[in-house]
């Protein structure tokens, strides 16, 4: 009996431990998304005839 209720206690830590990992794992490509879709965003404006000359103008700052 005690070496189930041992089993059941590790399974237990395993899928806590698995879950924190998910979560975290999701965090971080939630952020690379949020940066991708920023930077996409940053790129169709600075390609478009009328886009922001800020922009512009950042990028010929950094080349």
């Amino acid at each position: 009996m005690y070496w189930l209720l041992l089993f059941l206690g590790v399974v237990a830590v395993w899928l806590l431990v698995l879950a924190l990992l998910a979560k975290k794992i999701w965090n971080r490509i939630k952020a690379l998304t949020r940066e991708l879709v920023a930077a996409q965003s940053k790129l169709e404006a600075a390609q478009s005839p009328t886009g922001s000359g800020q922009i512009r103008e950042d990028l010929r700052v950094r080349a």
